[in-house]
């Protein structure tokens, strides 16, 4: 199955990382991005796992951390569309495509 990120995604997880080296350190940073990574993985093996948040599309939450990935699946991919903070109003990101 293919994987596509959004171009977006880099930007959010930038801010993200950034957020959490600045507010706790390295060590706060890269727990945020192994669980993020994890999500990810965790997608990929059974994306049919998580629940629709609109027609087409899925959110999976980061177990530790207040964020979650917006997702969109068909039998040929998977494409990541947002990475975005649970109090983000619930449209932030849906636009992309």
């Amino acid at each position: 199955m293919k994987v596509i990120y959004h171009r977006g995604i880099k930007r959010d997880l930038r801010s993200a990382l950034t957020f959490y080296e600045q507010e706790g350190g390295g060590k706060l940073e890269d727990r945020f991005f192994a669980e993020a990574e994890e999500t990810v993985a965790s997608v990929l093996r059974n994306p049919q796992r998580y629940h629709y948040i609109a027609r087409d599309l899925r959110r999976a939450a980061l177990s530790s951390f207040p964020y979650h990935f917006v997702f969109e699946e068909d039998v040929r991919r998977i494409r990541f569309l947002v990475l975005r903070h649970d109090k983000q109003h619930p449209r932030f990101g849906l636009g992309r495509r």
